[in-house]
């Protein structure tokens, strides 16, 4: 399964990205999908949790649907199917939110994590009615929606508030900012079909009275308010930061010293590069885990077919010689980063490809090279 974009992802940044919507048809490849794997993901999710959620005039009670339970002396929770049924048949739609360690769904995620650089956080919503899961809203986050099973109907209509934050919910806002009166699109999103909405942009999607299930597939980048938030934790080592304060005019000139010291910062290069090491360093991806091959010290040398990529969603550092995957930063030298590149620009590449790309180096070097990668966490083993 996958995604083709019919984009570049230049193009997609230039046109596109946090500008307007963009409609993909028949993108997604769902030859592999059924409900079989819809009904697996949702067995699999955190009942419990507040981002599993069904939703019939707004998101119902956990003790409505989700019964607790003893099972040997482990306390456990289980959807009450009865209920659930009862509601999907009623027109309740039935979300999961921040999927994790699903295949099929990571495919997805991961390719448009690729594609734009950003993390991704994965939502699904099953439906069989004409209700919509939630009013019209906006997101503050962009958003993929792949159609996988079914169709649905999306209004969508220009934002009347431009790039929210996460802090700034349409529900909160909407008397302030309403939903301007006219869509700008009104169409129907049908199997394969994928759909970017930027953040912002007012939504509602609505089931068609047939079966249907979609993934919501959210980007998050580094925003100029998680720069300044780091900013401000680090202003506690300057002295005129941490004095206390009374009246304004025996206050102006620290607070003076305060903003020449906190734009200096703030406009600094090399504090902004500490900044996007530390946001990049905390990202994780789902690698593929491979007990057989790097945990077994009798283990057969990987095979020149095996496919590999990159532990990472973009390799942000090469410029400066290094490269972050997974928490991990790696130091290169030119070779390297012509390597993590080639690897990089070609997710699943072949070890025996990537060898004829790089003849300077010895077959046996390189494999040994890659596998130490893929042991650090930094390169993974790519699986169809």
């Amino acid at each position: 399964m996958g995604i083709d974009f019919n984009i570049s992802p230049c193009n997609f940044l230039e046109q596109y990205q946090e500008k307007k919507p963009l409609l993909i048809k028949n993108a997604a490849s769902i030859r592999r999908f059924s409900w079989k794997d819809v009904n697996e993901l949702f067995e699999r999710g955190d009942v419990a949790s507040e981002d599993f959620k069904l939703s019939f005039d707004g998101v119902r009670p956990k003790h409505e649907y989700v019964e607790r339970y003893y099972d040997i002396g482990t306390l456990r929770h289980r959807l009450i199917k009865p209920v659930v049924y009862d509601y999907l048949r009623k027109g309740a739609t039935l979300i999961a939110n921040k999927i994790k360690n699903e295949p099929k769904v990571s495919q997805f995620s991961r390719q448009v994590a690729e594609f734009t650089g950003r993390q991704v956080v994965s939502s699904a919503y099953v439906a069989f009615g004409q209700k919509d899961s939630f009013r019209c809203h906006w997101d503050t986050r962009d958003v993929f929606a792949i159609q996988l099973i079914g169709r649905k109907r999306w209004i969508v209509y220009e934002p009347s508030l431009e790039s929210p934050l996460y802090t700034q919910q349409s529900k909160d806002y909407e008397q302030q900012y309403p939903c301007p009166p006219e869509p700008y699109m009104d169409f129907i999103l049908e199997p394969g079909d994928v759909f970017y909405l930027p953040r912002g942009w007012w939504h509602n999607p609505l089931p068609l009275g047939e079966p249907t299930f979609h993934l919501a597939l959210g980007t998050f980048p580094a925003y100029t308010m998680d720069y300044l938030s780091w900013v401000m934790k680090q202003m506690q080592g300057f002295l005129d930061a941490r004095q206390s304060l009374s009246h304004w005019e025996e206050d102006q000139d620290t607070l003076i010293s305060v903003s020449e010291h906190l734009n200096a910062f703030i406009n600094d290069p090399l504090n902004y590069q500490r900044f996007m090491d530390e946001f990049t360093g905390a990202i994780r991806v789902e690698s593929t885990l491979a007990l057989e091959k790097f945990g077994d010290p009798n283990a057969a040398p990987i095979s020149g077919h095996t496919g590999i990529r990159l532990s990472a969603n973009q390799p942000y550092g090469l410029a400066d010689h290094y490269v972050i995957a997974n928490g991990a930063k790696l130091n290169l030298d030119e070779q390297g980063i012509r390597l993590i590149r080639c690897i990089s620009d070609c997710p699943g590449i072949s070890l025996s490809d990537l060898s004829s790309r790089f003849p300077a180096v010895a077959t046996e070097k390189l494999h040994k090279l890659v596998t130490e990668l893929c042991r650090q966490d930094i390169l993974e083993l790519h699986r169809l």
